[in-house]
């Protein structure tokens, strides 16, 4: 049910847009004072574009709540794959058994780990560079190294973050009759409340694919699988079907029964293709 701002009992004359997060209705004028802003979808710091509006509190929420913890994870998948980012993650380098911690990253000739004197006691980092120059001056070329990076994330936030922008891409390609369906209150739930596990977040993820793939299917087959299959880039996010949709909890479920081991998901999709949004275009409304 849209809740509109200021407005206890009727909508003005004038026109309104309401966030598709939190269902806030707001006047024109908050594009202006900055009540209504742009949403990246996926986040940008993942790889997304500008695509639609919304609320300032919603927006600024997420990136904290769950856009953050997507980010870190996507960065740590990535330095784990020995893709080159340009980013620099929190790490610890071992000589001897001795730590120098500071920032690691992955170049096109390999990985450069700097130490960050703040971050150590001179003493323990002036002992481990000299068991270093002990090895230089050995000639030993297997020298008792190793490294740890350091990541933090929320594994369900991270995937939540990714629900939410399957969720809004879905909205600008399919319109208000899709997202104000019952079916869809579990996920402006979720959204509205991190910390409680409203939303089981299994999906499929497919690491070779392209981080540039955006596809929106609307899945007829297999049946029991029948949804809105979102895919941006490696995730591919499955949200409630346009016909006879299945509660999110059942379409998890059939999902799952389909788990191989390893917690592998193969499976083959048919249905039809929907444009991908570089607008909000709302072909249901």
């Amino acid at each position: 049910m849209l809740e509109l701002l200021g407005v206890a009992d009727e909508l003005p004359d004038e026109d309104f847009y309401a966030c598709p997060c939190c269902l806030v209705a707001y006047p024109r004028a908050a594009v202006e004072v900055g009540l209504l802003t742009i949403e990246d979808v996926p986040p940008k710091s993942v790889g997304g574009r500008p695509l639609l509006l919304t609320c300032k509190s919603c927006n600024n929420t997420a990136g904290s709540d769950f856009d953050s913890h997507a980010a870190t994870r996507a960065d740590s998948d990535a330095f784990m794959r020995g893709q080159v980012t340009g980013r620099e993650l929190s790490a610890t380098v071992y000589i001897d058994g001795i730590p120098l911690r500071g920032v690691a990253q992955r170049t096109e000739s390999g990985v450069q780990i700097f130490g960050v004197p703040k971050k150590n006691d001179p003493k323990v980092e002036a002992a481990h560079f000299e068991a270093l120059n002990a090895y230089a001056d050995s000639g030993d070329d297997q020298p008792n190294f190793s490294f740890t990076v350091h990541t933090r994330f929320d594994e369900v936030r991270a995937r939540v973050s990714w629900i939410r922008a399957a969720y809004l891409a879905a909205f600008a390609a399919l319109g208000w009759g899709y997202i104000l369906r019952e079916v869809m209150d579990p996920f402006r739930d979720q959204l509205k409340q991190p910390d409680v596990n409203i939303l089981q977040t299994y999906f499929l993820r497919s690491p070779g694919a392209s981080p540039d793939e955006r596809r929106i299917i609307l899945v007829e087959r297999p049946r029991e699988l029948r949804c809105v299959a979102v895919v941006l880039g490696e995730h591919t996010i499955f949200l409630p079907g346009l016909f006879e949709p299945l509660p999110y909890d059942e379409l998890v479920e059939a999902l799952a029964r389909r788990r191989q081991s390893g917690d592998r998901l193969s499976i083959q999709l048919d249905g039809k293709a929907v444009p991908w949004p570089t607008r909000a275009t709302y072909f249901m409304d």
